[in-house]
């Protein structure tokens, strides 16, 4: 028996067939349909919760005053279309942090992650189908809660420059928290159980980064450590469009524009690097599929 031709035969590289990447995205959002279809009291538990979130808040506005928000700088619709806001896009910062590391640690529970990367599949493609239907269902739930909102007499302005300069916002509020997913990510790949980055980031975020109030309502110190948190412009810009009618050829909403990238320059190369230290970790390791 000729050992160099048969260690030539198992050393030889099998050429494999890469699938368009629409169809490879595709397949994720398809796979991820039918799971999130299979818990359907689940689902309308996540869609109940929504809509009785924003009847509470609606229900609040109706014992509080708008002063403090028209001093805010948010003209029109009162306290309640200022928490309305807050809500509906808090879906894309939920997304944004957490649908790369849940997507992760599923994988990884699953024991399919290693499976998954022994293929053609290029990683970021694999990172780009699992967050897209996450992106659908948050977009989904954030136009519901808008829809509920407007239902119960929340008001905003709707021109074309403002939804225009809502949309770059909201762009920009999802890459500025993607970051944050991808640093988080690259922790939990490495520790696999619980992550404090997400659960730090969250919570801090929620308080000070004026989701249910103006940020000026806070103590001196919280409001600047609110200026921190890429939420805290997004919201604000958003808010000012919306209550105000402001478009980004108002300086407001540039300045807000400029924080936002200038945050993203700072955070992206960091969060890569963060990442890229704990996949290779784990890879080194042998743990990159285990929970």
């Amino acid at each position: 028996m000729d050992i160099d031709k048969i260690v030539a035969v198992i050393s030889e590289e099998v050429p494999r067939r890469k699938n368009p990447v629409h169809r490879i995205v595709l397949s994720f959002i398809v796979r991820d349909l039918k799971v999130w279809w299979t818990y359907k009291f689940w689902l309308t538990l996540d869609i109940a919760g929504m809509i009785l979130f924003v009847v509470t808040y609606y229900l609040f506005s109706l014992i509080t005053t708008s002063q403090q928000i028209q001093e805010a700088g948010y003209i029109i619709g009162g306290y309640f279309t200022f928490a309305l806001i807050g809500i509906a896009f808090q879906q894309y910062v939920h997304f944004a942090v957490q649908s790369i590391n849940e997507s992760i640690r599923d994988e990884q529970w699953n024991g399919t992650m290693e499976t998954i990367l022994s293929t053609a599949t290029d990683f970021k493609i694999f990172l780009l189908g699992e967050v897209c239907f996450s992106f659908i269902v948050s977009s989904a739930l954030l136009l519901m809660s808008l829809f509920v909102g407007v239902m119960l007499g929340a008001k905003v302005y709707a021109t074309p420059a403002s939804i225009l300069s809502v949309i770059v916002l909201t762009i920009l509020l999802i890459v500025s928290h993607m970051d944050i997913g991808i640093l988080s990510t690259g922790v939990i790949m490495k520790i696999k159980q619980g992550n404090p980055v997400t659960w730090a980031f969250s919570w801090l975020s929620q308080l000070v980064s004026g989701v249910f109030y103006p940020l000026r309502l806070l103590p001196w110190y919280l409001e600047w450590i609110g200026r921190i948190f890429p939420l805290t412009y997004s919201l604000d810009g958003i808010r000012l469009c919306l209550q105000s009618g402001k478009d980004l050829a108002s300086p407001e909403i540039l300045n807000n524009v400029i924080s936002l990238l200038i945050f993203i320059i700072i955070a992206t190369p960091i969060s890569i690097y963060i990442f890229k230290k704990g996949y290779d970790a784990a890879r080194r390791d042998g743990s990159l599929g285990q929970y």
